[in-house]
């Protein structure tokens, strides 16, 4: 399955582009959110575990990997790949003039594994259809085209 994409028109970024030019890029969007209790039937379905055993599990490596990442470990999801906390902070002249309070918000990196980097090279693209709404566009008209219910 292809991953969707449309066409928007921003400004040129490139280093020799001129004042106020401007291009189209291909722009992804999610097509959908898969949900966690989907995920553990789905996972329930390929094993003998239930759904709720699925899931007691997941929240489990959500505490489990929550405390190592607090610790400053990396936490590595086998196949999935690592995920790890980093701050950045702002910095200062002299040493003595640094202090805690400088760190910005703490961020989790994800690092796919190997397989993952293989799997998610397989993606191909294709473009969304235009759609093109009845009585929308530049016409001025009085006329509701919504259904009536009665």
């Amino acid at each position: 399955m292809a991953l969707k994409y449309r066409l928007v028109q921003r400004r040129d970024m490139g280093k020799d582009a001129a004042e106020g030019s401007k291009k189209y890029y291909g722009s992804v969007s999610a097509t959908g959110t898969l949900e966690f209790d989907q995920i553990c039937s789905s996972i329930s379905a390929y094993s003998t575990a239930s759904p709720g055993d699925v899931k007691l599990v997941l929240d489990g490596l959500v505490f489990v990997a929550s405390e190592a990442l607090l610790r400053g470990e990396v936490v590595q999801f086998g196949e999935l790949g690592n995920f790890q906390l980093k701050i950045g902070s702002g910095g200062v002249q002299d040493v003595k003039d640094y202090d805690a309070s400088m760190f910005k918000s703490p961020h989790i990196v994800f690092r796919p594994s190997l397989r993952m980097k293989r799997e998610i090279s397989k993606v191909s693209v294709e473009k969304w259809p235009v759609v093109t709404v009845p009585g929308s566009g530049s016409g001025s008209g009085s006329e509701d085209d919504r259904p009536v219910i009665e």
